[in-house]
């Protein structure tokens, strides 16, 4: 099995569009200015998101009250603070998403693979297929796994404050490790937003949905197993 890198907590621009592609990666918040900045206001509407239907879309609620997974138009919000129990909610009706990346996708194409084959990061496995597949990966775009995962450490945040460390937000966060669950992993990736939707490290962001519970937070470490689906647009 591969060890995947570690991510931080969702968080994104406004404003952004892809190109080259034939759906578009849209893009509201930025990352340095909620974890550095101080900004907490809502800049979308997450009952407008989803009007059209096959919207697929991560994020941080307004407020950084909690995180956002939309799954062919249908939210899934989780609340959570360090210590307490983890609320699950499908409601989006004056709900407002902090920072939001969101593409509308009505087909995806299916790779299946053994993550024991991967020779490089999984970062660079995405970038490779979606080239093969036609999609231009200089671009954002969006992506899911679907497997029996061996390990998935996700978070679901709440407002750390200002200052600190990466390991100082998280430490105040809620924090979930789960070993051979059943789920899936909507992601985007881009390598063009980092501070923006990804962090420094990595060009990918992305939420777990577990498979038991229907409970959804931000990946911050993976390790992938056999019998691994990539799902890449059409």
């Amino acid at each position: 099995m591969i060890k995947n890198i570690i991510f931080l907590g969702g968080l994104m621009i406004m404003g952004c569009e892809s190109s080259q592609n034939e759906f578009q990666v849209n893009i509201h918040g930025e990352l340095r200015k909620i974890m550095h900045g101080g900004a907490r206001e809502g800049l979308v509407l997450l009952s407008d998101v989803i009007k059209e239907k096959h919207v697929y879309g991560v994020g941080a609620l307004e407020g950084l009250d909690g995180e956002i997974l939309i799954w062919d138009s249908k939210p899934i919000l989780t609340k959570a603070k360090k210590g307490g129990e983890a609320s699950l909610s499908m409601d989006a009706n004056s709900e407002k998403a902090l920072l939001l990346v969101s593409a509308k996708i009505k087909e995806w194409s299916e790779t299946s693979f053994n993550g024991t084959t991967i020779e490089s990061s999984l970062n660079d496995y995405i970038y490779n297929t979606a080239k093969s597949k036609g999609l231009n990966p200089e671009e954002p775009f969006p992506f899911i796994l679907e497997s029996v995962f061996p390990l998935v450490k996700w978070h679901i945040i709440s407002d750390p404050g200002l200052g600190g460390t990466h390991d100082d937000h998280m430490n105040k966060s809620w924090n979930q490790t789960d070993k051979n669950r059943i789920g899936k992993i909507l992601g985007f990736y881009s390598i063009k937003h980092h501070a923006i939707f990804t962090h420094h490290s990595t060009n990918s962001h992305m939420h777990y949905l577990d498979g038991k519970s229907g409970l959804s937070g931000h990946v911050d470490d993976l390790v992938l197993g056999e019998n691994v689906i990539l799902r890449l647009p059409k």
